[in-house]
């Protein structure tokens, strides 16, 4: 039988984002080619910036209790519930934006300027955004190619494949106004609280006490573990470590945070044509 038009247009589009990153990859090496960076500079770079042990640990500490407190209030709220929509929103309203306005208190209270740690300034955000663009599509053929071997991979194991939660969450039918805020916590939200955590606070203190390669596979290794789906283990790991990657050579948390937000919109898009 035919394929239904959907899939045929999410293979069109994914097809031409490639063809874009190949086209992106190529300018890109021409660039750094031109101007390159030495690795002890990288690696001294994001040392720079890792906060004091104490606060990435007291850090930590409140990501570990709200996490472990907003699942148990969950529990007790909604005993027989599984993966739902209000799963998703009660997450971010119990864990991801209390997370962040402490951090945002923990930096207030430690004199430490998020904009200067994390390199995001007014004047430089919409040339770093655009960049963020261009990296974005240089990183997906890379990640088609090696997320491909590894899904035929998983199938010789006998591993099949299956969606995340939250993907069957996306699709799963649900009123409009609930859906347009699930899209803004998966395409904005979780990406913004994400490399924040991981990028803007672990990786550098990792980069500092284990060198510049360890610390971006460590980092990795623990964004593609945390959201517990074998499926998508590799293909986040390469993800973490093209973010990482982009942080390190543009100094700046902006353009992991747009490539985030593009790979996430552009997986809800496809999955939405795809039904």
């Amino acid at each position: 039988s035919n394929p239904p038009p959907g899939m045929i247009a999410a293979g069109l589009f994914f097809l031409a984002l490639v063809c874009l990153g190949i086209a992106a990859d190529v300018g890109l090496a021409l660039h750094w080619i031109k101007r390159p960076v030495r690795l002890p500079e990288l690696a001294g770079r994001l040392s720079a910036r890792a906060l004091p042990w104490q606060m990435v640990l007291i850090f930590f500490g409140i990501v570990i209790a709200f996490y472990l407190l907003a699942s148990w209030l969950y529990l007790l709220m909604f005993p027989n519930s599984g993966i739902e929509p209000k799963t998703v929103i009660f997450q971010t309203l119990f864990f991801h934006l209390p997370v962040l306005g402490l951090l945002g208190l923990l930096f207030h209270i430690s004199g430490v300027q998020g904009g200067e740690l994390f390199g995001i300034h007014r004047k430089t955000a919409p040339a770093l955004l655009g960049l963020s663009v261009i990296y974005y599509l240089a990183a997906l053929p890379l990640l088609w190619f090696y997320s491909a071997l590894y899904q035929v991979l998983l199938h010789q194991f006998g591993c099949d494949f299956y969606m995340q939660d939250i993907a069957q969450v996306l699709l799963a039918p649900a009123p409009w106004l609930m859906r347009t805020g699930l899209f803004f916590i998966a395409i904005v939200v979780a990406p913004i609280f994400e490399e924040i955590v991981f990028r803007g606070i672990l990786l550098p203190f990792m980069v500092r006490r284990t060198g510049f390669w360890p610390g971006i596979i460590l980092v990795s290794l623990v964004f593609g573990g945390m959201h517990f789906h074998l499926p998508s283990l590799l293909p986040l790991f390469l993800l973490s470590a093209m973010f990482s990657l982009a942080y390190a050579r543009t100094q700046s948390l902006l353009v992991p945070i747009g490539m985030h937000i593009l790979f996430n919109g552009v997986t809800v898009a496809l999955l939405l044509l795809m039904g």
